[in-house]
């Protein structure tokens, strides 16, 4: 038995998935993204954002 993984685009997992459930593949899926994971994408997108200068960074009067 091989193992691997594939990555494919939201839209197109179901048929992906139902393509490997005809050749009766064991699907295994990853946890979904917890409220941590979510804040910390959400944190990354805010120092982009202000790298490029499109926001103003908090100053410490702020916080």
């Amino acid at each position: 038995m091989t193992t691997f993984t594939v990555q494919v685009n939201d839209s197109d997992a179901e048929m992906v998935l139902t393509i490997l459930k005809k050749f009766k593949a064991k699907v295994i899926k990853l946890p979904q993204k917890g409220d941590l994971t979510s804040e910390i994408i959400e944190a990354l997108e805010e120092v982009k954002l202000m790298r490029e200068g499109k926001i103003k960074p908090l100053t410490l009067n702020d916080i």
